[in-house]
């Protein structure tokens, strides 16, 4: 009797290992049939269970477990994952925390409930995890990219730039890690180190082999597009996003994707036409409808619909995005400039200076508040001279200013009086002012030539 218990849980472990899933679920059942308190057979074949995404049995299991060894710690490791999977990210966390309490510095527990942490928007919690996890691993590369991740999460680029650098020491050729410092390094203005990380990453992706290996491989398009995207080639990710114009899979999220590609390249109307096609298809409503408190969604729409030149409705999501928590630097100067578009200038100032006063060290904002106080119609709202300090600030924190930058750092001086200076740095702009805005910038140009400050009617 003892032989054939061994015989069936040793031929259940050999299956498992090999990845023979069905026959360990046989194995471990006739073992649970003749000795239906076995706990290690319930562990094993819920690990069975889970890998052949049999999740309703592995649960079944794992309650079982519980039920006869309240204290083994595993049933809730296994429980946490199975929920984890299911999207259930409160009850992940939930028994991965029991398990951790069993099991203290339980590593794939913590790894786990700092996952389920980060996707329910508990970035710093989740931090909390990646710290242990790091303290009980030093030399484990994913831990140190994931809490690179939620540095990125947290908009602290600095540090998830020294998480990425240390997890390259151990995966030198990882594209993921190149495109997400490169990202770092522009979003704190190091340009060069950004095109560096960004040129590696191209060299290093998998897409370009996949689609030689299946031209009609939709998933490495939109992948490759991405990459590109992030690098500023923008018609190359044009051309890779367009392959789905040849498919049924045209989504919402290409179109954004196809818009933004437009916008940077200058093609203004083309962009607001996918823009519009993307809303048409109700662009992140499913993402919404699934996960409604994460505040990224909104912020996301709110981007869409700005660029829609539907200001009322971007307000509306960048709004809800702020009530729901989110910290994005761009959040409030976006809505700043929709209040300016609706001539809501206490509202868009107010906008700005919060903006200024949370992210100090950010240059979004600057920019927007240096315009209005120097260009707003209505004249109340006009200070010259702290428009010139703000779009001075502006120009320093963005290191290589483009041509929107000197255009309002010459407007600031113009409101200033110093016509000499406006004239220098309009010409400057206007030769670096892509065609599309060339004819406002010569506008502009003009005024200072005759001594005049610049009006924005527009706003």
């Amino acid at each position: 009797m003892l032989k054939t218990q061994y015989s069936s849980a040793a031929e259940g472990n050999r299956h498992l290992r090999q990845g023979n899933l069905e026959a360990a679920v046989s194995s471990f059942s006739k073992l649970i049939e003749k000795q239906p308190d076995n706990v290690d057979a319930y562990l094993y074949r819920s690990s069975a269970y889970i890998q052949l995404n049999l999740l309703e049995q592995a649960l079944d299991d794992c309650n079982t477990i519980t039920e006869l060894a309240p204290q083994n710690h595993y049933a809730f490791l296994n429980r946490g994952a199975i929920y984890g999977i299911m999207d259930e990210d409160e009850k992940c966390i939930k028994e991965m925390t029991r398990c951790l309490e069993l099991m203290p510095d339980q590593q794939d527990a913590l790894r786990n409930r700092a996952y389920a942490y980060s996707r329910t928007g508990k970035i710093e919690t989740a931090l909390t995890d990646f710290n242990r996890l790091i303290e009980l691993a030093p030399d484990k590369s994913s831990y140190y990219s994931e809490r690179g991740n939620c540095f990125l999460s947290l908009q602290k680029y600095s540090e998830a730039i020294q998480d990425y650098t240390q997890a390259l020491q151990w995966i030198k050729d990882s594209w993921e890690l190149y495109s997400w410092r490169g990202y770092c390094f522009a979003r704190i203005g190091k340009e060069q180190q950004a095109n560096a990380d960004y040129k590696r990453a191209l060299e290093l992706n998998p897409f370009d082999t996949a689609i030689k290996q299946n031209p009609e491989d939709i998933t490495s398009y939109q992948q490759r597009g991405n990459l590109y995207y992030d690098a500023g080639q923008y018609q190359n990710a044009l051309n890779d996003f367009s392959k789905f114009e040849e498919t049924s899979e045209l989504t919402a999220e290409i179109l954004v994707c196809r818009g933004y590609c437009y916008l940077n390249l200058g093609e203004i109307s083309l962009a607001k036409a996918e823009f519009q096609k993307a809303h048409s298809m109700n662009a992140y409503g499913d993402a919404i409808k699934k996960d409604p408190l994460n505040s990224s969604h909104f912020l996301e729409r709110g981007f869409l619909n700005y660029y829609r030149e539907d200001y009322q409705q971007a307000l509306h999501d960048f709004t809800h995005a702020w009530k729901l928590g989110e910290q994005s630097e761009e959040l409030l100067p976006f809505r700043g400039a929709a209040y300016m578009k609706l001539h809501e200038y206490t509202k868009a100032k107010q906008d700005y200076e919060t903006a200024i006063q949370n992210h100090p060290d950010s240059p979004h904002a600057y920019n927007g508040l240096a315009w209005l106080l120097a260009t707003c119609p209505d004249e109340t709202f006009r200070d010259g001279k702290r428009s010139l300090k703000l779009a001075k600030r502006n120009c320093i924190l963005l290191i290589t200013p483009e041509w929107n930058d000197l255009g309002t750092l010459a407007a600031a001086y113009a409101a200033t009086g110093n016509f000499d200076e406006a004239v220098r740095l309009a010409k400057e702009s206007l030769a670096l002012a892509p065609e599309h805005e060339k004819a406002d910038c010569q506008t502009r140009l003009e005024h200072y030539e005759h001594s005049e400050p610049y009006c924005d009617f527009e706003t």
